[in-house]
């Protein structure tokens, strides 16, 4: 009897997890603070790529079909709370769809999916071969933006995050940002470096919690429910990623944000 008690509390507290993850339409004055940094977001990053042949490879964003979930207590997430944007060379881009279109004429699945039009910079640098893996990563750009995050973990051992070096940049118009340098992880992703600006109320107040994560906390004025800070990550090798810090206008992907 108290086994099976056991299970239905157990099942019970499932259920009420979902329920509390599950995602609401937001509210029109949620979706037009969303929009507002999203505009702007495009409106910086598209206009601005690195020097040289570079082209938009694949934009993600959340725009007309926003949605939010209080999972995280009184802190609303938006669930597509992101803004991911990945710029390739003109010519690894064209070699890289030709790879895939002539997969596809022979019926290759398997290397249709290991050369897929879309390819995050984990997949870059989970390439099996280090010559290609070298091109890739100097010809890939991934820039992902996270919206009304809670922390931002510099490492995080639960899922195999550690960081070689970091060290905070100077950034006009940004509170704080980093550069890191990760080390290699057991899923096979070599190490890599990743440029940070964090935008909104954010502190030089690194902190290591019992779990070993090494991580930043944001204190929030508005209780979360417009966007108050963003995360940008810009991975690629570090001049590329100073290079387009420098372009930025952070001060005005800044004003977007609810004060």
């Amino acid at each position: 009897m108290k086994k099976l008690f056991s299970i239905l509390l157990v099942i019970q507290v499932i259920s009420i997890h979902q329920t509390r993850a599950q995602c609401d339409p937001a509210t029109p004055q949620q979706n037009a603070a969303y929009e507002k940094v999203v505009k702007e977001l495009q409106n910086q990053f598209r206009k601005n790529p690195p020097a040289g042949n570079w082209q938009v490879f694949d934009e993600r964003h959340s725009l007309g079909k926003l949605e939010l979930s209080d999972e995280y207590g009184k802190i609303f997430r938006i669930c597509g709370d992101r803004y991911d944007l990945s710029f390739q060379q003109a010519s690894a881009a064209s070699q890289q769809k030709a790879r895939a279109d002539s997969a596809k004429a022979i019926g290759d699945t398997i290397t249709q999916q290991q050369r897929s039009f879309v390819m995050s910079t984990d997949s870059v640098y989970k390439e099996a071969d280090p010559n290609r893996t070298t091109d890739l990563a100097q010809s890939t750009v991934d820039i992902n933006v996270e919206m009304n995050a809670g922390n931002y973990r510099v490492e995080e051992p639960i899922s195999n995050r550690f960081a070689a070096s970091y060290k905070t940049i100077p950034v006009d118009g940004a509170p704080l940002a980093l550069q890191i340098i990760l080390k290699p992880n057991d899923a096979g992703i070599a190490a890599r470096p990743e440029t940070v600006v964090l935008l909104g109320n954010w502190k030089n107040n690194l902190q290591k919690n019992p779990r070993g994560d090494k991580l930043y906390h944001y204190s929030y004025k508005k209780g979360g429910t417009l966007i108050e800070n963003m995360i940008v990550t810009i991975k690629a090798p570090l001049d590329v990623a100073s290079e387009i810090v420098k372009k930025i206008d952070w001060r005005a992907l800044s004003n977007t944000l609810t004060k």
